[in-house]
């Protein structure tokens, strides 16, 4: 019988769910952090599930919640810690990017610094109390309210060969078509890889909106990553299509301004391609914008509003 889970000051003993919102300790405020943490009936590993990281990407939420409250402990080998909102700040704000405490991003903090900003302290805490202490880590995120997107799964090549074949296994087992190898700076499965724990981030839906076929496909990859593991019972999941990708390129403003994307979300463009126009109040141009890569447009901003800064696309090449 394995021992019980210790998550967060949580205790749960073998074959027991426990649900629970936790503060977390930032020094000059606490956070509320929800916790479903599940210790199985079988000797496995930890593996820690998170949504929420950006509070407004709402399929990675509802898609984390139902795994968390819809596993069977008793046939949990290991443990599964699900975190459905890591930054419910940035949630009940409804907060763009930001953390909702200052104005960082949360998601380029990792791991952390406790006696940093806002930002860097719940990162730390995150880090820390959540992620540190896993096996696995799955990210759940999805395009932001502004944001739409082509699911796809990226996963960091840290150069510990282990963790990164076992980081891309888990992302292809997700069942998204797109794979991509990809850093981003100051990520969660970015410092979990840096740390010598397998991890990836899976991203789908967008625009502010959810429903039950998204969420669902999101809990679904979080299962079939589950099985890869041996965690829940099921076998191996099969095997699905998918394309792999090794370069991830951004573009950014370089203007505050009004937003005019000349291309459409899953168009193929070539490096150099007029893709959008940023104009002033009147129309008056303040600038254009080419595409920094060949390939297809996997995530595009649909506001009209863009901040200097500010990400406009990104192209899977």
């Amino acid at each position: 019988m394995p021992a019980n889970l210790e998550v967060a000051g949580l205790t749960v003993p073998p074959g027991e769910r426990r649900m629970q919102v936790v503060q977390a300790d930032l020094g000059n405020r606490t956070v509320e952090v929800p916790i479903i943490a599940i210790n199985g009936t079988q000797e496995g590993p930890r593996v820690t599930v998170s949504g929420g990281v950006h509070g407004a990407e709402y399929v990675g939420i509802e898609g984390a919640r139902r795994v968390g409250t819809s596993l069977d402990p008793a046939t949990v080998s290991g443990s599964v810690v699900v975190i459905p909102i890591m930054n419910t700040t940035a949630f009940f704000k409804r907060s763009i990017y930001t953390s909702g405490l200052d104005g960082n991003n949360i998601n380029r903090m990792f791991p952390g610094d406790p006696n940093g900003d806002p930002a860097q302290r719940l990162a730390a805490w995150l880090f820390d109390n959540l992620i540190h202490p896993s096996d696995y880590f799955v990210d759940m995120h999805g395009g932001d309210m502004i944001e739409a997107l082509v699911p796809f799964a990226g996963y960091l090549e840290s150069g510990n060969k282990r963790v990164d074949e076992t980081s891309r296994k888990m992302a292809e087992s997700y069942a998204i078509e797109i794979v991509i190898q990809t850093e981003t700076p100051g990520s969660a499965y970015g410092a979990a890889a840096k740390a010598g724990i397998p991890a990836f981030i899976a991203e789908i839906g967008g625009d502010g909106v959810w429903n039950d076929e998204l969420a669902d496909q999101h809990a679904e990859g979080v299962r079939r990553v589950l099985r890869h593991l041996g965690v829940i019972p099921g076998g191996e999941p099969e095997e699905t299509p998918h394309r792999s990708l090794g370069e991830f390129p951004w573009l950014r403003a370089g203007h505050s301004g009004l937003l005019h994307p000349l291309v459409a979300l899953g168009d193929t463009v070539e490096k150099g391609q007029p893709v959008a126009r940023i104009v002033d109040y009147f129309g008056n141009e303040l600038e254009s914008l080419s595409a920094p890569g060949s390939g297809e447009v996997l995530f595009l901003v649909t506001s009209l509003a863009i901040n200097q800064g500010d990400p406009v696309l990104a192209i899977g090449a």
